[in-house]
């Protein structure tokens, strides 16, 4: 009878066991579905699209947000977006993935967040004239840059428009991120340079 008790007892704890094995996985596969998301509901709140109160300022520093997109955006695979300029040779892996996360653990881009960072311009034309912009909104460009010649383009366009039209104090900052997305060294560096001197 102790047995059968005892056997009584392993199995109901094996179905507890499983039960919070199978828990722990939705909650995880949750988690990543919201991680996902987050990252379009911050640019939609730098755009005044998203949730909660618009911005009340005309110059709000929205650089610890941009901040928080960098890591979140270099979380994510990107690379359905990128080819090679030669293309015999395949394409070179992205320098610019957040520190902390393997190329292998990147997770996939939510529709949402393509859409606001390679479709529509809003959000990079928010991040190219926010003048408070760090060094995780500058790489955050060249993540998105790195072996895609459409998104380097337009980013170069962008770029180029506002050093032509600028203010004389903004100028800096605007031929800074010229720079930093012609020092870029993947297949389409030359074309970048060539593009921007014509």
């Amino acid at each position: 009878s102790l047995s059968k008790e005892n056997l009584h007892q392993v199995k109901k704890s094996e179905n507890i066991m499983a039960l919070l094995s199978l828990e722990r996985n939705i909650s995880k596969n949750k988690l990543k579905k919201h991680h996902l998301n987050v990252p379009a509901i911050f640019m939609k709140v730098a755009l005044d699209e998203g949730p909660g109160p618009q911005i009340k300022y005309q110059y709000p520093d929205l650089s610890k947000l941009h901040q928080v997109v960098s890591h979140l955006i270099r979380s994510c695979d990107v690379s359905s977006r990128c080819q090679s300029s030669d293309h015999t040779s395949p394409i070179k892996a992205n320098i610019y993935i957040d520190s902390h996360v393997a190329s292998e653990s990147l997770m996939p881009l939510t529709p949402e967040c393509d859409e606001y960072l390679f479709n529509r311009v809003s959000y990079i034309k928010r991040l190219i004239e926010d003048t408070n912009i760090d060094e995780d909104g500058i790489t955050l460009l060249r993540y998105c840059s790195w072996e895609n010649p459409h998104f380097s383009r337009s980013l170069l366009a962008e770029l180029l428009w506002h050093c032509g039209y600028a203010y004389w104090h903004d100028m800096r900052h605007h031929t800074e991120m010229l720079l930093q997305l012609l020092l870029i060294e993947d297949s389409w560096q030359n074309h970048r340079i060539h593009n921007a001197i014509l």
